[in-house]
């Protein structure tokens, strides 16, 4: 492996252009040799749609928490006015149809050593400008406070997301992943920017995040317990088996509750540990 390699903000930095939302087909995948989603398997999933003030739109992801809070990356909020927020949806065109929400909001809250140079703190927090109600598509993750000190090193997790799996397109359905957490000390043989507060996770094949995909959820496979936030990748591509990079969720469990009262929802599901095997087309769809 290489060393320093360098990273990039996915959908920032290098590759500011690619933030620019235009909707390709449907027969493009993103997330490498990813999957097409049912929204009932990823109820928790939120896309944003951020307007800046010099560019066009943004495209990230993003994870509800509960009734008012979405949980982000940081650098998707850099230069943005107000971000459209789609819920309970896997595209946009199938919104209004399938019963998904769109509400506007102005308001969120960036961590305070954010550092977009390196990556460093990069996680956000949008609230909602209402309560929401919960409905088969539209249901909150869990957070991992039960496993504070857990580093998941060889867990199962899965990635989704609207990202591009060729950089220049995006895909307009959201797709899904799965991907192997790898030690932090693995990784910073690939990355110089790694941290206490990063999670590194790795492709079985060529799987990987890509620019669209920021601020999306990393759970742990078969839970809906959100153990990551998607922030950053290889500069030299995203169809590679080089490991992403992602907020650890749990170095920031103080910050998310101090900010949103504590008001997470509880878990849904039974924590299960992942089996580490690879994976079957049965398990999400």
């Amino acid at each position: 492996m290489s060393t320093n390699r360098m990273a990039h903000l996915l959908g920032w930095g290098l590759v500011i252009l690619l933030l620019v939302w235009e909707p390709t087909p449907a027969d493009s995948y993103a997330l490498g040799h990813s999957k097409f989603g049912r929204i009932e398997k990823f109820p928790y999933q939120v896309m944003l749609i951020g307007k800046q003030l010099w560019r066009k739109r943004i495209l990230c992801g993003g994870t509800l928490l509960d009734r008012r809070w979405i949980l982000t990356a940081g650098h998707c909020t850099m230069g943005v006015t107000h971000f459209d927020v789609y819920l309970g949806t896997k595209s946009v065109e199938e919104t209004q149809q399938s019963g998904g929400l769109v509400l506007r909001s102005n308001k969120f809250i960036v961590h305070e050593r954010f550092r977009p140079e390196t990556a460093a703190n990069d996680i956000a927090l949008v609230k909602l400008p209402q309560d929401i109600g919960f409905t088969s598509r539209i249901q909150p993750a869990s957070l991992p406070s039960r496993f504070r000190q857990d580093q998941f090193a060889g867990m199962s997790v899965v990635a989704s997301g609207w990202g591009a799996m060729v950089e220049m397109t995006n895909s307009d359905s959201m797709q899904y992943t799965e991907l192997k957490v790898i030690s932090n000390a693995e990784c910073a043989q690939e990355y110089d920017v790694v941290s206490a507060g990063v999670l590194c996770a790795k492709g079985l094949q060529d799987e990987t995040v890509c620019t669209g995909d920021s601020g999306g959820p990393l759970v742990l496979k078969d839970t809906q317990m959100v153990v990551g936030i998607t922030s950053f990748g290889p500069a030299d591509g995203c169809e590679t088996n080089i490991p992403g990079g992602f907020t650890r969720v749990t170095y920031y469990l103080d910050w998310i509750e101090s900010k949103i009262g504590g008001q997470g929802q509880p878990a849904h599901r039974q924590y299960l540990r992942p089996q580490h095997h690879h994976y079957s087309d049965n398990n999400l769809i």
